[in-house]
This record gives structure tokens, sequence and C-alpha cells, in this order.
């Protein structure tokens, strides 16, 4: 059994977390409002902080049928949740090898991202008619291994602007055996934040989560698809925007696989209706072997 310790999503891909210390609602398209938005670039592609490690920088909070921006330096940027009554073009994006639809919110959103950035730049949101689904071949493999367990079938309609799938999960337990790798190199522990989970938890020893197959209780389903593979942007600090070298060495030295450095599982709900996740929530652990 594990315990839910922490609940976050990114409304803007890339950009700051969002703290649900409250719970948060959760779906098939992953939790309410994560990775809702996504910052394009002159040619329309997204824009991350691999390259740009100030969007670490800009603070986004969905409350109250808004979205608020804060970043240092500029004024605070608020805007509805609401369509707009004007034009609702649809803008193709390609979130790596997948393809799905925005909506651009306009040139004073893109102004204020793109001062900031200091580089042109447009901002997008999921658009209605977006309907992406997480790749079969990202799938076939977990339902191989699942042997019936649950079945996932067509429900990813509204899957957002997410790297590969609507959920990432990370065990309290892996952080601090990662950490002490980090620490034993001379650098300061990291916090959890720089993994940009969406659900953290505890009660699995370090990297026993690479054996789950999911995790569920009534009426809840997730299925842990893959193993999440990491870019050097677990380097960032998520406060200051500065860039070291750890957690990556240690990742690096501890963490490297034939399909490349893992760190923290990619999930999918399944077999659920939408529902609130809290902290302190409880959820029975299911093997894959």
């Amino acid at each position: 059994m594990i315990t839910i310790t922490g609940l976050f999503t990114h409304p803007i891909k890339s950009c700051a977390a969002q703290a649900h210390p409250q719970g948060v609602l959760a779906s098939v398209a992953g939790l309410a409002y994560d990775r809702e938005w996504v910052v394009v670039d002159q040619q329309g592609v997204f824009m991350t902080q691999r390259r740009w490690p100030r969007m670490a920088l800009i603070r986004p909070v969905v409350q109250d049928g808004r979205i608020t921006v804060q970043a240092p330096g500029m004024e605070t940027l608020s805007w509805s949740l609401d369509a707009p009554v004007g034009e609702n073009v649809a803008v193709s994006v390609r979130i790596w090898s997948s393809d799905t639809l925005g909506r651009d919110e306009g040139d004073l959103v893109a102004h204020w991202f793109s001062d900031f950035l200091q580089t042109p730049c447009r901002v997008l949101r999921r658009h209605s008619r977006a309907r992406r689904h997480v790749l079969t071949e990202r799938v076939r493999p977990w339902e191989e291994k699942s042997q019936g367990w649950r079945s996932i079938g067509d429900q990813q309609q509204g899957f957002g602007f997410a790297d590969a799938l609507p959920f990432l999960f990370i065990n309290e337990a892996s952080v601090e055996e990662l950490n002490r790798l980090v620490q034993q190199s001379g650098e300061q522990a990291v916090p959890v934040d720089r993994f940009r989970a969406n659900v953290v938890f505890k009660g699995l020893p370090a990297y026993e989560e690479d054996y789950v197959l999911g995790l569920s209780s009534e009426g809840l389903s997730f299925a842990f698809v893959r193993q999440c593979t990491r870019c050097p942007m677990p380097n960032v600090n998520q406060l200051t925007a500065e860039i070291g070298t750890q957690p990556g060495l240690a990742l690096a030295q501890s963490r490297q696989f034939a399909q490349g450095t893992l760190f923290g599982m990619q999930a999918m709900l399944v077999e659920s209706p939408a529902q609130r996740l809290t902290i302190g929530q409880t959820l029975d652990v299911e093997y894959s072997f």
C-alpha cells in the first residue's frame, strides 16, 4: 500500500508547479489543468526549461475561473479560463512525436511571455477539439505484462501537453536514495520539485516502483505504463533557474538502462470516473512479477 504525500500540476508546460494540498480532480486526461497550456516559439515548436531555464520562474496558478502568472520583475498577468467569444482557430502542435491542437491565448499573453523569456513566443491552450491519444507503442508492453489486470481501451481523449502520458508518479524513497549519491558528491540534496511529478507517494522501498504494474482502490485504477526517461532538466533549480550538475550526475551513476536514464513512473488512469485525489489517500499496489 502507498500513501499520497504530494499533488502537483504544471498548468503551463515547463513552467513552475502548482501544489494542491487540498486535493485535485483526476481524470483520464490527467490532473485538472495539468499541462493545459504550452509556450511555442516562432516556428511553433514547444519551449521547455531544457533550453529556456527561466521558464521555471514563471509561476502559474489556476483558481476561481482564472489563470494568473507571476515572474520576477513582471506585472502579474491574469486571464479568464472561459473560451473567448471571438475566433477559436485550432493550431497544430507536435509534442515530440504526438500531434494535438492548441488555441492561441492572444497578443497580451504572448507579449508578457516574450518579454520575460526575451524571445518571441506565443501561448496556446489545449483546444476543445483536441483528441490526443497515448501512442499505442507506449501502451502495448504494459498490456502484455498486465495479462488482463485492467483494460486501457480508448480513454485518452483530451490528453494535454505532457510529454508522453497524463501522470508522473515519484517515490519519496527513491528521491532519498538518489540524494544520498548527490550528497556523497558534496552537493546539497535536491527537492522533489526537480522531477516535475504529479503524484508523490511513500510506502515503497527505493526504486521498487520499477516493478509496479499499477495502483488501485475502490473505483480508482492507475496503470504504471513505463519508466520516465530523464533529460538534463532536473538540473534546473526551480527557484532560481540556475543550472547545476545534480541530480544529473547521480542519475547517470545509478539509473542508466538500455532505454536511457530512468526515474519515476509515467501512468494513466484507467477504468475510472473522474474523481478527487487527496493528500493521505492510500492505494493498493499490484506488481508485474
